[in-house]
């Protein structure tokens, strides 16, 4: 009796596949604040924390839309 390679490891394991147990992400930070946050929880002081989480923001909006942002920011708070 010859078993294909696909069948042979359903036969030693009894035919049926264990499913792996996904590890839950953990989700990542969305805004300034909470990037922030999360990197000063890594022992980062507060100052290169926000260098950090602007760099990182950069990179993903550039240099124009950080900006932008920025901006939105001051009107939202009413700070200029």
């Amino acid at each position: 009796m010859t078993f294909s390679r696909a069948n042979q490891s359903k036969q030693m394991t009894g035919g049926k596949k264990k499913k792996k147990k996904k590890k839950k992400k953990e989700e990542t930070p969305k805004g300034f604040k909470a990037v922030q946050k999360s990197i000063e929880k890594t022992g980062k002081s507060k100052d290169a924390a926000a260098r950090i989480a602007y760099s990182i923001g950069v990179k993903k909006h550039g240099k124009a839309g950080m900006a932008n942002k920025a901006a939105a920011g001051r009107r939202k708070t009413g700070r200029g």
